[in-house]
């Protein structure tokens, strides 16, 4: 008997233990939650587009002397998301190829051929499927972070390199002088694309002529107007690199030339899109595919790159085409992440038209709750895509997919809610203008009589 208070105590010890850290378990638990990170909009992918490109390259030893150890690279399309998806359909040449890789993360396919006879003739043709969108950065200057400058990252693009002189005392003090006072690197990139913009004039260059060339002469091609950019970036402490590949102004073309752009980097958003010649801020069209980013294998900057053994009087030419037409979907029927994005992001289109019909209709007046829950709907599904490309999750997009359609049925509930009401509105009208008017004719009467 005398055990049994003791026992007792005991086992209400146990339990206070108990509950004590079951309240500091969710105490922890609640606080994780109030600390954590809330998931910004970072950009909105729109617009999806199918597309074929087929890259073909000539080379000719047009000298008169064998050309010994020729090399050869070309870079090629990748995925890229959330820019485009790409699968290489074929790849035809007449010489034995491989594939190399560098530290930024460029591919190349390489060919090493032993010789070539004068009048001999390489040629390489390489087909793409492309599916790419539409991606525009809504970018929130208050929600840029900080830099770590420490990081490889930070390290890597703000140093100079060939063509981005960004130690240069003249583009240093160019870049302090558009910054002024300025610390916010989304306003100061803001800032540096609308003087490259206005400074230079756009005139085709022969050759690469780097960012320096660029300042001094007030003239360049796309490559200077990216060059220019992204060394001022540098040397105010954004870090920013250069884009190279291809560029379109249709969905059926032919050029003979590659295109290049720019981006900077913004803690919490990632890498944004530059393109000066095209104006383009803060994103890109679906008719930009990236081929390579800053550190090539090798220099300048190219679609095609060769190096050969030979004769100073060595005569080696290069031709290429690049022809872009419109593809099919079926094309990627085994790519799964890319088909169901295909199909999520072909939804958008029908639900912007419905979203911007409700907000003519006056959604926001006669339904106010349910206006801001399409807002936050849509929102909710671009954080969903941009979450799922970002970690190639195809569950992700799955989610996504079921999001929009359930979007389209909200805005089309919102539609014609507003209908109702815009139709008793108008009755309502009606009945006042024909009140109205019948109490005039009353009185008109009366006063006649």
């Amino acid at each position: 008997m005398k055990n049994l208070p003791i026992a007792r105590s005991g086992k209400n010890k146990n339990l206070l233990v108990l509950l004590i850290l079951l309240l500091l378990f969710f105490s922890t638990l609640s606080s994780g939650f109030a600390s954590s990170k809330e998931e910004i909009l970072k950009y909105k992918v729109r617009n999806p587009k199918v597309s074929r490109i087929i890259h073909k390259i000539i080379i000719v030893n047009r000298g008169k002397f064998t050309v010994n150890n020729i090399r050869v690279w070309i870079p090629i399309v990748k995925n890229e998301t959330p820019y485009h998806f790409a699968i290489i359909n074929s790849i035809t040449t007449n010489h034995q190829y491989d594939f190399e890789s560098d530290l930024s993360n460029n591919t190349y396919i390489f060919w090493q051929i032993n010789s070539m006879l004068p009048g001999e003739m390489f040629t390489a043709k390489i087909e793409y499927s492309l599916l790419s969108f539409d991606v525009w950065y809504t970018v929130n200057a208050d929600l840029v972070g900080s830099y770590f400058k420490e990081s490889l990252l930070y390290r890597s693009y703000t140093q100079p390199e060939q063509f981005i002189e960004s130690n240069d005392p003249l583009i240093v003090e160019t870049a302090r002088s558009i910054a002024g006072n300025e610390t916010n690197p989304h306003t100061l990139a803001l800032k540096i694309a609308d003087f490259v913009s206005k400074y230079l004039k756009y005139k085709v260059q022969d050759n690469e002529q780097g960012a320096k060339w660029a300042l001094e002469h007030g003239e360049g091609d796309c490559s200077e107007f990216s060059y220019l950019f992204t060394a001022l970036c540098r040397a105010c402490g954004i870090p920013a690199r250069v884009k190279a590949g291809f560029a379109f102004h249709s969905n059926v073309e032919e050029t003979e030339f590659g295109h290049m752009w720019a981006e900077y980097y913004l803690p919490n958003y990632g890498w944004i899109p530059v393109d000066l010649t095209w104006n383009q801020l803060c994103g890109q069209d679906s008719l930009h595919f990236s081929m390579l980013q800053t550190f090539p294998i090798k220099y300048p900057y190219d679609t095609v790159f060769i190096e050969y053994s030979a004769f100073p009087n060595a005569n080696i030419e290069a031709f290429q085409t690049i022809k872009i037409s419109l593809g099919s979907i079926a094309d990627f029927e085994n790519f799964h992440l890319a088909h169901l994005t295909y199909n999520a992001i072909h939804e958008t289109k029908n639900v912007e038209s419905l979203y911007f019909l409700a907000t003519l209709m006056g959604a926001g007046i006669f339904t106010p709750e349910d206006y801001t829950s399409l807002e936050k709907a849509i929102e909710e599904f671009d954080i969903t895509v941009q979450q799922s490309l970002e970690t190639n999750d195809l569950n992700g997009i799955q989610q996504a997919y079921t999001q929009i359609r359930y979007i389209s049925s909200l805005a089309e509930g919102v539609i014609f809610k507003c209908g109702i009401m815009l139709t008793l509105t108008v009755l309502i009208i009606i009945l006042i203008v024909y009140a109205v008017s019948w109490r005039r004719h009353k009185i008109e009467a009366e006063f006649i009589s």
